[in-house]
């Protein structure tokens, strides 16, 4: 073999194996989902009150445990989780307590990518057997029986306060591609 077909054989035999590695099934088995419905346990990184905090506020929560899929862990743990207070009530008369109402946005991955994240019904369910209300409206009304109108003037909810460090559960909103 001469210098010039020596070197067309081994451009083609290049050109097989980047092919070959280009559409390669194992490749495509390589990319994962994060199932929509996923479940993340997060923490509270500062306390809530309703006293102090106003709507809009930005939250800070971290992811508290890893998260796989199949083997591979696709949330770390520590993660960051993007979330605001959407919706704040003060306590009113005739014992109606505040509330309060997180808006869940994203969690990032290990690759970067941003997952988007919400209280579904798995997560709710998860966070009410905590102790927590769903949604993280934590609070809610309180019904008192039939009192008098005129005593219900005097009766006034009551203030939220939400440790840091407190564990709450959101789930993946949709499929994503890791």
């Amino acid at each position: 073999m001469n210098f010039l077909s020596k070197r067309f054989y081994w451009k083609c035999i290049a050109a097989i194996l980047i092919f070959s590695i280009a559409h390669c099934p194992f490749l495509e088995a390589a990319k994962i989902t994060i199932p929509k419905g996923t479940l993340i346990r997060i923490r509270l990184g500062e306390t809530l009150s309703t006293e102090t905090a106003k709507e809009g506020k930005t939250l800070i929560f971290s992811v508290e445990t890893a998260v796989r899929v199949g083997n591979r862990k696709v949330i770390e743990k520590g993660a960051d989780v993007r979330a605001y207070l959407s919706e704040i009530r003060h306590p009113q008369r005739f014992g109606r307590n505040a509330s309060l109402k997180i808006k869940f946005l994203t969690v990032t991955s290990i690759k970067g990518r941003e997952v988007p994240v919400v209280v579904g019904e798995h997560a709710a369910k998860t966070n009410e057997q905590m102790g927590m209300a769903a949604g993280a409206a934590v609070g809610g009304a309180l019904i008192f029986g039939p009192i008098g109108l005129l005593a219900g003037l005097f009766v006034k909810g009551k203030n939220i306060y939400i440790p840091r460090g407190t564990i709450l559960h959101v789930e993946v909103a949709e499929d994503t591609l890791f």
